[in-house]
């Protein structure tokens, strides 16, 4: 099934029953995949009583309308839908920006319930929650399961192969260049960190390569310039070598 029909069997699943009045509906994928025009055309079609005909409740003539309302979390930015639905429709339509952080949209969905015991309160009410995920960010889940010393051994047989060269070799040159044996210093972290960055987006602007880890570092989102991502991978002998607890500690998304 695709994306559109998963989306549309849970919304016609949440409008026939009782129990739900809130529905979250999580979009993820990776760069490029479409997140942002799907999200952007589901919520126009919805808002404008569009041709959705896998949407039960509209295609039975159930649906009355839906209307976008301020959503419950304020921590997390809101999903630009006006700003978006601009760009695609405006007099030179262009690509909207892609998603480059978690953000979310409310809808209230108004309809006629197919229960005949709810339809004797008149119209339901469901709240629609859409989370737009970027996709890069699940690419650091299996990291969880390696020590920094074999993910450091696994990103660097990744930058050696051959085909890596012309991405990876101005990093790998920074790298030789750093005696990973001194005392650690913010300089050469933030140093090692910006270049093993560079590495990753050029792989994914050169070779479409979008599912190197960490996937932080490729969208940072709200941690953009925190000590969090001013790490990179080292030479085994060297990632054991600053204190031996590293090699068992487990790595964070």
């Amino acid at each position: 099934m695709t994306s559109l029909g998963i989306a549309l069997a849970n919304l016609a699943d949440a409008a026939t029953g009782t129990f739900t009045p809130t529905l979250r509906l999580g979009v993820t994928g990776l760069s490029r995949a479409g997140k942002t025009i799907f999200i952007t055309a589901l919520v126009h079609n919805l808002l404008t009583g569009g041709r959705l005909p896998g949407f039960t409740p509209m295609a039975d003539g159930r649906f009355i309308g839906a209307q976008l309302a301020e959503y419950p979390d304020a921590t997390i930015p809101r999903f630009a839908y006006e700003q978006h639905l601009a760009a695609l429709t405006g007099q030179k339509p262009s690509w909207p920006e892609s998603t480059r952080r978690i953000s979310q949209l409310r809808l209230v969905l108004k309809y006629q319930s197919a229960n005949w015991i709810a339809g004797w309160r008149g119209p339901a009410t469901l709240n629609l929650d859409i989370v737009d995920y970027p996709g890069e960010w699940l690419l650091d889940l299996p990291l969880l399961s390696l020590s920094f010393a074999d993910w450091s051994r696994e990103a660097l047989e990744r930058a050696n192969r051959p085909g890596s060269a012309n991405e990876a070799t101005p990093f790998l040159n920074i790298l030789a260049s750093i005696d990973p044996q001194k005392p650690a210093n913010d300089s050469d972290a933030e140093k090692l960190a910006a270049s093993f960055t560079r590495y990753l987006r050029q792989s994914r602007e050169d070779n479409a390569m979008s599912t190197l880890p960490p996937g932080r570092f490729l969208l940072p989102g709200d941690l953009e310039g925190s000590p969090a991502l001013t790490f990179a991978p080292l030479p085994r002998h060297a990632a054991c070598s600053f204190d031996e607890p590293l090699c068992h500690a487990r790595g964070s998304v």
